[in-house]
């Protein structure tokens, strides 16, 4: 009774931290997991940098083949994901289809990498529906700490901005958010005294 007992305990808190469609970590576990490794990143003065992965016109797929074909393409972009990631790394499934991931130890230059991947194997990935088969992409946004932000909120308002930009472009890309250079210090902004 009493190991029976705590294997439900384990199952019901690995239920309250798990996206059930997706296997992933839920927003607020993410979120919770993610201001540790922010914590941690702080205080040794290592990188970090966080990825916001939304699937492209995904809509449309549940409106052409139902949200059960759509649970199917979720649940394939999850697997996508987790498969191309470092152990270490924290994913989770944000809402709808939007995925996030905090990358350790990532510079700008290793996040646009992993990012990469994601773009492109998810690109390669299908789903069969009826005689179809279902192939998506998706846009990527990437903030990295220190340059983008100090924080999760800002970390996740930067990647948000990008990912918004990526959209705007064109989906099917990974962009960063743009350099904003203070209005002092822009080039010809300078005014001589009179």
């Amino acid at each position: 009774m009493l190991l029976q007992r705590s294997l439900l305990h384990a199952q019901l808190q690995a239920a309250a931290r798990t996206d059930l469609k997706t296997g992933l970590l839920n927003a607020a576990a993410w979120q919770r997991e993610a201001d540790t490794e922010i914590v941690r990143a702080r205080r040794t003065g290592e990188t970090l940098a966080l990825l916001i992965v939304d699937i492209d016109h995904f809509k449309r797929v549940n409106d052409t083949y139902g949200h059960l074909i759509g649970d199917q393409v979720l649940v394939g972009v999850a697997d996508t994901v987790r498969s191309q990631l470092r152990d270490y790394d924290v994913v989770g499934r944000f809402g709808g289809e939007e995925f996030v991931v905090l990358l350790p130890r990532a510079d700008v230059t290793e996040a646009r990498r992993v990012a990469e991947r994601l773009r492109s194997r998810v690109g390669r990935m299908a789903v069969p529906a009826d005689e179809n088969m279902i192939t998506v992409t998706i846009s990527v946004g990437v903030a990295i700490m220190s340059v983008h932000g100090d924080d999760l909120i800002e970390l996740l308002a930067a990647a948000d901005l990008a990912l918004y930009r990526a959209k705007e472009l064109g989906r099917d890309q990974i962009c960063l958010p743009a350099t904003v250079v203070p209005p002092a210090r822009r080039p010809g902004s300078e005014t001589t005294p009179g």
